[in-house]
């Protein structure tokens, strides 16, 4: 079962890896040093939000549901093509955290536990 630091550590490989194959970089959000300090966080996030504290804690933060519509936020702003450079930094800090969120997501689902549909909102 993934603990606390196995979601940091994929959170931040993932993150990693991602910036060093996406096509349109930034600077700062797609710097090596920067993706995995956010993805460290990110990878983790679901469990802050809602703590490991009973063997039930999945809810709507570890939820099939946000897994689908994170999925699909994490395609379009993948797909997204900004001009400016404000925007292009937006779109490398939401693609470096979204896959760390969804790492998280896939290390918990692969458990005898898996995700719940929604959970309790």
């Amino acid at each position: 079962m993934p603990n606390a630091n196995t979601h940091m550590l994929v959170g931040g490989a993932i993150s990693l890896t991602t910036v060093l194959l996406d096509k349109d970089k930034h600077p700062i959000s797609h710097h090596i040093a920067m993706a995995p300090i956010i993805g460290a966080f990110m990878g983790r996030l679901p469990d802050i939000l809602e703590p490991a504290i009973h063997p039930n804690h999945r809810q709507f933060f570890h939820g099939v549901t946000v897994l689908a519509l994170l999925s699909v936020g994490m395609l379009k702003v993948y797909q997204w093509s900004p001009e400016e450079l404000s925007n292009k930094f937006v779109r490398g800090v939401l693609i470096v955290a979204g896959v760390a969120y969804l790492s998280h997501l896939i290390c918990d689902a692969a458990t005898p536990m898996g995700l719940p549909l929604l959970g309790k909102i």
